[in-house]
């Protein structure tokens, strides 16, 4: 069974953390700008990372799917919260190097769609339908465990360029093309401790994250009881 991650489905991200840096400057702090570009995504990462939990909150579209999600982030790892699929929601929970998903009968069935033989996957989503699926939160790339890893968590080669305003506030973007082409562009702020402001990566799709401090404490629980992907083949062996 492959479960769609949200970085391989959108390829662009804009994050806002507005809510998380509403201390990193002033007039009086230290400009960023005479930062070499290295320094500055080192310490955006080590930055978000520091943070004991935040909200993230968007969506976006690629050529064939929509995405949206609702998540709390805590300690830059375990996460909660919701993932729409066009249409279809899931409730998620990654802890550690585990993930958990949840979801009615038509979640299950686009998700298992060319990975599960067609005349079990009614009976198979049937049976997860309600319950928690456990899966390794790093099976793929892109998953729900590396959210938080800016440049994914590889910040050699970024670029700097000049500082800009985005909604009056003074960022400084630095840059990064990956193999494929895609470039991802992450502002910081322009003074004092240079958090991550805005990060876009501009390819096929497009997506929008917003960021904020949540109203309630991130407390990410495994549950009691899940399903693994042995005890579906197991109990479809025959299939």
């Amino acid at each position: 069974m492959r479960i769609p991650r949200m970085a391989v489905i959108v390829p662009v991200v804009a994050l806002a953390l507005a809510g998380l840096t509403a201390c990193a400057g002033g007039s009086e702090a230290k400009s960023n700008a005479g930062t070499d570009a290295k320094t500055l995504a080192d310490e955006a990462q080590r930055l978000i990372k520091s943070v004991d939990d935040y909200k993230m909150v968007g969506g976006g579209q690629d050529e064939e799917t929509r995405i949206d999600w609702d998540l709390c982030i805590r300690n830059g790892t375990d996460v909660q919260g919701t993932m729409t699929i066009d249409g279809n929601r899931a409730e998620i929970i990654v802890i550690g190097k585990d993930e958990y998903l949840k979801a009615d009968v038509p979640f299950w069935k686009m998700s298992m769609t060319g990975s599960v033989p067609p005349a079990v996957i009614d009976r198979a989503a049937a049976t997860v339908a309600g319950k928690f699926v456990k899966s390794p939160a790093d099976e793929e790339e892109g998953g729900l465990a590396s959210m938080a890893a800016l440049f994914d968590g590889d910040t050699s080669g970024v670029t700097k360029g000049d500082a800009v305003k985005i909604d009056g506030v003074k960022v400084i973007p630095l840059s990064k093309k990956d193999e494929e082409g895609e470039t991802t562009t992450l502002y910081v702020k322009e003074k004092g401790k240079p958090f991550p402001f805005m990060i876009k990566s501009e390819g096929k799709g497009k997506a929008t994250m917003k960021f904020s401090k949540g109203k309630t404490k991130c407390e990410p629980k495994a549950p009691a009881e899940s399903f693994s992907k042995d005890d579906l083949k197991k109990q479809f062996k025959d299939a």
